[in-house]
Order: C-alpha cells, then sequence, then structure tokens
C-alpha cells in the first residue's frame, strides 16, 4: 500500500512546522499588523496547526480538509507543501503536484536546503504519476482554460497543469472569439506542451434600416383659460430622497455582511468537499465543520434577505420621490392612502405597498 511505501515520509511528516509568524509567499509583502481573531490569516494559522496535529497523528483526512482551509484563506509555501505531501499519501497525485510546485516555486530564503530537497523529492515522486501540460495561448493573453469543465485559475495557468492519467477535454475561450477544444490523452510522467491560436468570430452586423417617423410631435396650444398655479413644495421629495439614500446605504452595508459571510461558508464547504466530507449523517471528524457550515449559511440568508428588503425600500421611497417631483402641479388633487409593510425572516424578505389615488 502507498501508505506504507510512505512511511519513510511520515517519519518527518511536516516539512514545515507552523505559519505562524514566518508565512510569506515569494514576492509578496506582508507588512507586519496587529493580530486580529477575525483575519482570514490568523484563520488560517489555527487551520493548519489542527492539520498538523491531525497530520502528526496520522489522520491524514482530517489533516487534508484542514490543510485545505488554511489553503482557501491564505496562499502560502508552508501550507501548500504540507497539504501536497498528506494528498501524495492518499493517492491523489494530481492535486498533490499542484501544490508541491507551489510550495517549490514560492519558497522562501529562509527555508532550510533539506526540507526544499524533500519538497522537490515529493513533487517528482508525484508527477511521475500524472500527466503534465503546459498551455500556451499565442494571441490572447486572458483567455479562459477549462479542463473536464473545470476552469483553470488564471494563475495557475501560468504554470504547468496536472492531470490524472487518461483522456481529458481541453477548452480554451474569450469572448469574440471561437473556442478551441482538444482532447488529450494524458500518461504518467508525460509532459505535453499545448500551443493555439483563438480565431475571431466572424463579425455579425446589422444593417440599419431607415427609420421613418412614426408620427410627428404637434404643440398644443395653451389653454384659453388657464388657472394660476402655486409654487411646487419641494421639501416632500427631498425627504422621500435621504429616506431612499440611507435605505441604499443599509442595504449596502447588508450586502458587504452578507457577501463576507458568503465567502467563509464557500471556504468551509470547498474545504470539506475536497476532504471527501459531507453533512449527511456526518462522522466525528466533519462535526465541527458541518456546525460552521450551517451557522455561515443562515448567516448569508439573514444577510442577504435584510439587504434585499433595504434595496426593495430604497426603490419604493426613491420612485416615490421621482413621481412627486414629475407629477404635473396643475393636475387637480385627489385623495391619497399609501400604506407599507416589510417583512423579514431567515427564508426571504418582502415588502408590500397598498395604496390608491
Amino acid at each position: 500500500m502507498r501508505r506504507e511505501l510512505h512511511a519513510g515520509w511520515l517519519a518527518v511528516a511536516l516539512l514545515l512546522g507552523s505559519t505562524a509568524t514566518t508565512t510569506s509567499v515569494r514576492g509578496e509583502e506582508r507588512p507586519a499588523s496587529r493580530p486580529s481573531e477575525d483575519s482570514e490569516r490568523d484563520r488560517a494559522v489555527r487551520d493548519f496547526e489542527q492539520g498538523r496535529r491531525a497530520h502528526v497523528a496520522g489522520r491524514l483526512e482530517e489533516a487534508e480538509f484542514f490543510y485545505l482551509r488554511a489553503w482557501f484563506r491564505m496562499k502560502s509555501y508552508d501550507i501548500a507543501a504540507n497539504l501536497g505531501q498528506v494528498q501524495l499519501l492518499l493517492q491523489k497525485p494530481a492535486p498533490a503536484a499542484k501544490h508541491l510546485a507551489f510550495g517549490v516555486r514560492t519558497a522562501g530564503p529562509e527555508i532550510e536546503p533539506d526540507r526544499l530537497s524533500r519538497m522537490q523529492a515529493l513533487l517528482s515522486e508525484a508527477t511521475a504519476q500524472v500527466g503534465t501540460l503546459r498551455v500556451r495561448v499565442t494571441n490572447v493573453r486572458d483567455a479562459e482554460v477549462l479542463v473536464d469543465g473545470q476552469r483553470v485559475p488564471a494563475e495557475e495557468m501560468k504554470h504547468e497543469l496536472y492531470v490524472e492519467p487518461g483522456p481529458h477535454v481541453l477548452v480554451i475561450r474569450r469572448a469574440g472569439y471561437d473556442e478551441a477544444v482538444s482532447q488529450v490523452e494524458a500518461v504518467a510522467g508525460s509532459r505535453e506542451e499545448i500551443t493555439t491560436e483563438l480565431k475571431p468570430k466572424a463579425a455579425t452586423r446589422v444593417a440599419a434600416a431607415g427609420a421613418s417617423a412614426i408620427g410627428e410631435a404637434k404643440t398644443k396650444a395653451p389653454a384659453a383659460r388657464g388657472r394660476v398655479e402655486e409654487p411646487r413644495s419641494w421639501v416632500p421629495a427631498i425627504a422621500l430622497g435621504a429616506a431612499s439614500a440611507v435605505g441604499l446605504g443599509v442595504a449596502m452595508g447588508f450586502t458587504v455582511a452578507s457577501n463576507k459571510a458568503s465567502a467563509d461558508m464557500r471556504t468551509q464547504r470547498a474545504a470539506l468537499w475536497q476532504a471527501g466530507g459531507a453533512c449527511v449523517d456526518a462522522p466525528d471528524d466533519h462535526a465541527m465543520a458541518c456546525r460552521e457550515l450551517r451557522g455561515a449559511v443562515a448567516r448569508v440568508d439573514v444577510h442577504a434577505n435584510a439587504a434585499r428588503l433595504a434595496y426593495v425600500t430604497s426603490g419604493a421611497l426613491a420612485i416615490a420621490a421621482l413621481t412627486y417631483a414629475i407629477w404635473p402641479a396643475g393636475r387637480p388633487a385627489r385623495a391619497v392612502s399609501l400604506e407599507a409593510g416589510p417583512g423579514l425572516d431567515a427564508g426571504g424578505a418582502s415588502i408590500a405597498v397598498v395604496g390608491s389615488w
């Protein structure tokens, strides 16, 4: 079994010991800042330490989960190296090669030579089990690449891609160009360079038909017996506009909170999924992660619903201000009745407006 073959590596299971104060990526400056409990970096450090403890104890699936969650929070060579080592032990050579390559590529000068050598040896072992692809597009810089329907991040496109042995579908596309689709048969230990030039799509122009005038604007004569109109008061329009602006600010605040909670939810869900976990009949190893994920989902719902309600309310107030501003001043006054009632719960948000005029 592969785990038995890697017993020697487990004796030095941690290529790098801690991210607490030295985590960095080559070329990326990280100025010193005061610690924050809510910062993604601090969360990544805690996840890394939990993964490291599980790694030492031989609980590889649990270690992968926490390393992945740390990786989604912060990209650094020490997290990538330990994650790649665990994935190699779990017989996942393609993602292992990707993370080990990142670790080798971005390792800073502070890393000891023997640790760097071990990382390079593990990378060689991983690449011997997968196919290596290098994709180049000669005429377009920001083309999008998909492998088997999965988008390859732009940063990874600058380097080699690692795929499991076997057939794969490679799609290269960009707006305004025809897609380039190719079949790739990856062989373990092989390297293949794919160079493509995207062809622009044929321009489709719609001939502009001569637009004939449908009707002519006619100027009406002023009424013979016009009445003197009193100056319009702009106080209601200003008040409604100000209230709409306040509602928009509240909506944007809830939107920011919802996006932050959503990002946290996606991070936890991606880490749980890649670690092979699920929250239906979750094992003890994933119970805590599932509770955190459910909490994040609830926060997303509440903040998103509050934002929707605030946007709707702001829009209704803006429409009321605009209607007042453009309503003809000389129109006979009529009785107006308007009632609004907001609604907010975990399942949605609503506002009911009933009026007559």
